[in-house]
Formats: C-alpha cells, sequence, structure tokens
C-alpha cells in the first residue's frame, strides 16, 4: 500500500469521495495509487490540500 492510499484511508475516505472532492474522475485516483500514472502536479496539490498531508511526505518517491 502507498502513502497515497494509506492517508487517505487513515482520513476515512473512500477513492470515489476523494475524487468528487478534488472534482476528477475516481479512476485517476485508482490509477495513482497503483502506481499505474504518475501524479501530475496539480492533482499532487489538490490531494495533499483534501487529506491535509505535506505534498513531500505524501508523494516521496522513495519505493
Amino acid at each position: 500500500m502507498i502513502k497515497l492510499e494509506y492517508v487517505r484511508r487513515e482520513a476515512g475516505l473512500s477513492q470515489i469521495e476523494l475524487a468528487k472532492r478534488i472534482a476528477i474522475n475516481s479512476t485517476a485516483i485508482v490509477q495513482v495509487e497503483r502506481g499505474h500514472r504518475k501524479c501530475w502536479p496539480k492533482l499532487r496539490k489538490q490531494l495533499s490540500k483534501n487529506l491535509k498531508v505535506d505534498e513531500a511526505n505524501l508523494f516521496d518517491e522513495e519505493r
């Protein structure tokens, strides 16, 4: 489980709920969490803001 999925679950949000909050398709959340898609800068900022987590910590590039 990557940090985004962990933080999202800790916040009590489903992928669909988080996607609705930032007005994107939930498929994008799924793809980012699974590592099938890189998270573009605008989305990174929106996710970190909505999850109340520092962007650098949420998207640690080390895997």
